[in-house]
């Protein structure tokens, strides 16, 4: 079954194709593939296409090699073992903990496309990076460094003591309208919010969303180029009758 490419961002419209060349292979020649990982935005939004027009005869997931990982490939036909995670470790008495920043920079200087490399998270003695399982042995090999400090790689292993992604903090919003729940989550004003939204910049769980929009208790709020706020609670009302949520960002 033939899928159209809804898609009119240039870049946007360039992944979708390649993915649909994935999606075209899995279909014709009966074999299993996979894509390259994707964003949260972008891969909620292919998956939306996907699931909406595609053959039923296919099947298509996203994964990202953990439970509620961010970055996901997505795959056609029954695959597994696509994704292989690495326990980075250094020494702690000697090194400076590397960022996040720094583990991505090192990975990309190996001369690796970003798209082969999903989630690191940070651990308490290092990271675990979740990257294609055909590239996790020559990362493996030769990622010995990140910034100035010296790694030590274990492949298919997990780490204990992963920090939570994101900083907790409490704020007050006038309503629970998109634009008041970003402004005050990511301190700048509403009108600053309300460009971001109609320069459609802002998703709401990974769907494009109106200024109008009223936020719920859980929704994943992105800003392109920006940042992510998370409502994890509402917490009553303040002394001035105003709305107390507690958010990540």
């Amino acid at each position: 079954m033939t899928i159209e490419n809804p898609f009119k961002i240039p870049e946007e419209r360039l992944l979708f194709a390649k993915v649909l060349d994935k999606y075209t292979s899995a279909e014709k020649k009966r074999v299993s593939t996979y894509t390259d990982f994707l964003d949260p935005v972008r891969c909620a939004a292919f998956m939306q296409v996907l699931q909406r027009y595609g053959s039923g005869d296919i099947f298509v997931a996203s994964f990202g090699g953990y439970e509620n990982a961010e970055r996901k490939i997505i795959i056609f036909g029954d695959s597994d073992a696509l994704i292989t995670p690495l326990a980075i470790t250094y020494n702690e008495k000697f090194s400076k903990p590397p960022t996040h920043r720094d583990y991505l920079g090192a990975v990309i200087g190996l001369g690796l496309d970003r798209g082969k490399v999903g989630d690191i998270r940070i651990a308490e003695s290092g990271a675990v990076m979740y990257v294609l399982s055909e590239v996790a042995h020559f990362i493996a090999e030769n990622l010995t460094q990140a910034g100035r400090t010296r790694l030590n790689i274990k492949l298919g292993h997990e780490l204990e003591g992963i920090e939570p992604t994101g900083k907790q903090k409490r704020i007050t919003v006038a309503s629970m309208r998109l634009d008041a729940v970003l402004s005050s989550a990511l301190n700048f004003s509403r009108g600053k919010a309300a460009m971001f939204i109609e320069s459609e910049k802002v998703f709401v769980n990974w769907k494009p969303a109106k200024k109008t929009h009223t936020v719920e208790v859980g929704d994943a709020i992105t800003v392109r180029g920006i940042g992510r706020v998370t409502v994890d609670a509402q917490c009553g009302n303040s002394k001035r009758d105003r709305i107390v949520l507690e958010v990540t960002v």
